[in-house]
């Protein structure tokens, strides 16, 4: 199902949405700037932390994550930040504010090498010799030849599969929504009604995604929360920037007795994953 698809069905009248929700919520009229987000240090290439590999490669565990271990060859959800030696960062989704979706085989032997192993949630710091990175050729202008590289790399779960729902990190609410918390944001909470930038995808109770942002050009995407169905309506609202949070809604909370097409049975049960980027407005 394609995004249009998606936004289509959420706000699609006569299924579970609010519909009272006052006119122009999509429009800020005073909207907030969004704070800049601050260049990330370079981690001291000299530190204890640092433990050296056969081959060279050197592995600082900043945080250890939870949860199956990434492997050779996966694709992984990330957020990481380079620098040369010299403190420049040469590349960061830090910095572009959206996570990174990668196949390990088509990059340097480094990041093969140094990135499985992690869990979801960890942190890694990886200090690479150019040969494992871009060699005698560098990659001009921003890598030099022969640069030895430095990244701080954060795994993200793999967002295309369905969540353990047997996790004891779910807490369920009184209306039998469940909530899970996967990554507590920073600033100020989401409003009701806000617009939100996000990445997202939803499967049904069998593990099938019937939608995600991730899966066309992998840019995050906004929509107007007093639009939407009324789980996102409830449930996006008191997220930070950077959070993400799963939700397993009930019908009712979602697509209740009508469903939407094929993808989306009556009295489907859905669970979503929410990552925010950005939000402004309410």
């Amino acid at each position: 199902m394609s995004k249009r698809r998606i936004c289509a069905l959420l706000l699609a009248a006569g299924l579970v949405a609010v519909t009272d929700s006052p006119a122009g919520v999509a429009q800020d009229p005073a909207p907030k700037k969004e704070a800049p987000v601050p260049d990330p240090k370079l981690p001291d290439p000299d530190a204890k932390e640092w433990k050296k590999q056969d081959s060279g490669l050197e592995i600082w565990d900043v945080k250890e994550g939870t949860g199956d271990a990434a492997v050779k060859g996966q694709t992984v959800t990330i957020h990481y930040t380079g620098w040369t030696l010299d403190g420049k960062i040469f590349d960061s989704s830090v910095q572009r504010g959206a996570t990174a979706t990668f196949p390990l085989p088509n990059l340097i032997k480094g990041w093969q090498e140094g990135i499985p192993g992690m869990k979801a949630g960890g942190v890694r710091r990886l200090k690479i010799p150019s040969d494992l990175a871009y060699g005698d050729r560098g990659s001009p202008p921003r890598i030099p030849a022969k640069a030895t590289l430095v990244f701080e790399i954060e795994l993200f779960r793999d967002p295309m599969k369905l969540p353990d729902l047997t996790a004891k990190e779910w807490k369920k609410q009184d209306n039998g929504v469940r909530i899970w918390d996967v990554k507590e944001g920073t600033g100020d909470p989401v409003a009701k009604g806000a617009t939100v930038k996000i990445h997202y995808t939803g499967w049904t109770l069998n593990g099938k995604v019937f939608d995600s942002s991730r899966s066309d050009n992998g840019k995050p995407v906004e929509f107007a929360l007093g639009s939407l169905i009324r789980g996102w309506q409830e449930y996006v609202p008191g997220m930070k920037v950077g959070g993400v949070r799963l939700m397993e809604l009930p019908p009712e909370f979602a697509y209740g007795k009508q469903g939407a097409g094929a993808d989306i049975p009556p009295d489907s049960t859905l669970v979503f994953e929410i990552e925010v980027f950005g939000a402004k407005g309410r």
